[in-house]
């Protein structure tokens, strides 16, 4: 094969990794400027062969790639420890993230005590230690699938017989041979930063946040755990744990008994949030809701205000994204920046609102750049409440000016319940990055290239003006469905397609097609016409109802 690096031209033997082209272009130096290889916006480790002629680029252990395959390192780490602390029948469930840390529980259900988290901890270490080599291995479709029920794995064995493919890429590292979506670090010996929490029922994996090399002080985040908790309640009421199961679902006709339970246990939660707005003394008459990029905040309050309805309360509704400078006073400023949004308007018209004057209400249209106004004036009835949503909705500078008292703050996020298996999560920043690419196609003007490129940007406003705030929220809401991802699947794999290998986001595109692989697809006609799902897929072919007038 013909592969060009730093500016040479190299012709290696068939069957070379990026490992082989390292030793011959840098040697054993400066070795953390390159843990994963850049082909031509294909992001290879250092592990797996090159399969056609490539122009390659190193990518250092500082990058965003490199920390993706940090956690699923340091995820093979625990469990190759587990196995040998307590045997190879010994196994752990990665289940979500929890801040930089990543919630496990033993597989057989105990609660592990400090000292035994210490020992796992110690062999961890030990392994590191050793600079344990992880290798791939090319390995046929069926004799992986008899492999796996050999160990046991039948649910594995079972999600590998859905896959529509010849042979197999894993992992191994010592005796252990697992497979994790997605690249990994050269050697454990990359993993120098961890430590283990007891966390009950399970416990924490600790590991450095993007960018970071130490441990921060743990802190225990209550709030958000609870969440979690419940939304692992529900996949066991619902009887759909991980994506073996949900493919299974989809197969046999059972999905749709599962699309109508999580919807109502969505509809049960938000009612219940409405239950306590309307019952707290003295009474709340500002709601602000805030939530990362595509967690649904639109339709989560429209769905709100008919529960209140219901309460016999009647909340006047403003969206911040009505509140956006007009595109040609903005220059260069960022949209998700608190000074994009115009907070003199803002500020009047929720003072006018809540002392019971009558205002007009501005609707920013994304198409011209511009605000328009309503014809029609609302006016709050006497005693009830504002419902604002937006991404700067948890700001105090925001609502600096409406007692505290008076507040009630809700932090909305698409907390996805799903697991890929047992050593696999799924990232709530990939399900949100499917729900944009398709609304954004749809509603807002945007084509997947952009929507792609932009991105990382989004997240970083995130981090600067969200994530921040989240710990002032009074109520967490989760807002992911367990079957939505099959939904947007079909949706957004067309436009992933479109990408040209030219294009600058081909290989965030590539990623997001091998992420959607295993995944069944679902018509977007099983998604219920009142379902907060609509703001991301359409209502084509729904009736008009509340949600979309």
């Amino acid at each position: 094969m013909h592969i060009t690096c730093e500016g040479r031209s190299f012709d290696l033997f068939d069957g070379a990794s990026p490992q082989n082209l390292w030793n011959i272009v840098r040697g054993s130096r400066d070795r953390e400027e390159a843990v994963l290889a850049d082909c031509g916006g294909e992001i290879l480790d250092f592990q797996t062969p090159f399969t056609k002629d490539r122009d390659v680029k190193w990518i250092p252990l500082s990058s965003k790639q490199a920390y993706q395959a940090y956690r699923r390192t340091a995820i093979m780490l625990l469990v190759c420890a587990v196995k040998e602390v307590y045997g190879e029948k010994a196994d752990i469930k990665v289940k979500h993230s929890l801040g930089k840390s990543i919630y496990c529980e033993f597989k057989d259900g105990h609660t592990p005590l400090s000292k035994e988290l210490a020992s796992l901890e110690k062999r961890m270490a030990s392994i590191v230690s050793e600079h344990r080599k992880i290798t791939k291995l090319m390995v046929g479709r069926n004799r992986a699938i008899a492999f796996l029920r050999m160990k046991g794995r039948m649910e594995d064995a079972e999600l590998l017989s859905q896959l529509d493919v010849s042979e197999l890429n894993v992992d191994q590292c010592g005796s252990l041979i697992d497979y994790y979506f997605g690249p990994m670090l050269p050697d454990m010996g990359f993993i120098r930063a961890f430590a283990l929490h007891s966390y009950a029922p399970g416990f924490l994996l600790q590991i450095p946040g993007p960018g970071e090399t130490e441990l921060t002080p743990q802190e225990d985040d209550p709030l958000y755990a609870r969440v979690f908790l419940e939304t692992q309640d529900w996949s066991e009421l619902i009887g759909c744990h991980n994506l073996e199961e949900l493919n299974r679902s989809i197969d046999d006709g059972r999905i749709y008994d599962i699309v109508a339970t999580a919807e109502a246990l969505q509809e049960k939660k938000m009612a219940q949030l409405a239950d306590t707005i309307c019952g707290q003394k003295p009474p709340i008459r500002l709601v602000c809701m805030a939530g990362p990029s595509s967690s649904g905040k639109t339709t989560f309050m429209k769905r709100l205000i008919v529960h209140l309805w219901v309460n016999g309360v009647r909340p006047v509704m403003l969206s911040l994204d009505d509140y956006f400078r007009n595109r040609d006073e903005m220059g260069n400023e960022n949209w998700e920046n608190l000074e994009a949004l115009d907070l003199t308007l803002f500020e009047n018209t929720v003072s006018a609102l809540l002392e019971g004057r009558k205002v007009h209400l501005p609707h920013f249209n994304f198409i011209t750049g511009k605000k328009e106004w309503e014809e029609k004036e609302v006016q709050l009835g006497k005693g009830q409440p504002i419902l604002v949503e937006g991404l700067h909705a948890l700001n105090p500078k925001l609502t600096y000016f409406v007692p505290g008292y008076q507040c009630l703050r809700v932090y909305l996020s698409a907390l996805t319940q799903l697991t890929i298996n047992d050593h696999n999560r799924i990232s709530t920043s990939d399900s949100r990055l499917l729900r944009r690419l398709v609304r954004d196609f749809q509603f807002r003007g945007n084509g997947p290239e952009h929507t792609l490129l932009t991105w990382d940007n989004v997240r970083k406003g995130e981090e600067r003006n969200i994530f921040q705030y989240q710990n002032r929220a009074n109520v967490v809401f989760n807002t992911a469905l367990l079957y939505e991802i099959p939904v947007l699947k079909k949706l957004a794999r067309p436009l992933l397609e479109s990408i040209s290998p030219d294009s600058p986001a081909y290989g965030e595109a590539l990623r997001m097609l091998r992420f959607l692989r295993p995944f069944r697809e679902l018509d977007a006609s099983i998604v219920p016409g009142e379902s907060l799902l609509r703001e991301f897929v359409g209502y084509k072919g729904i009736g008009k109802s509340f949600l979309n007038r």
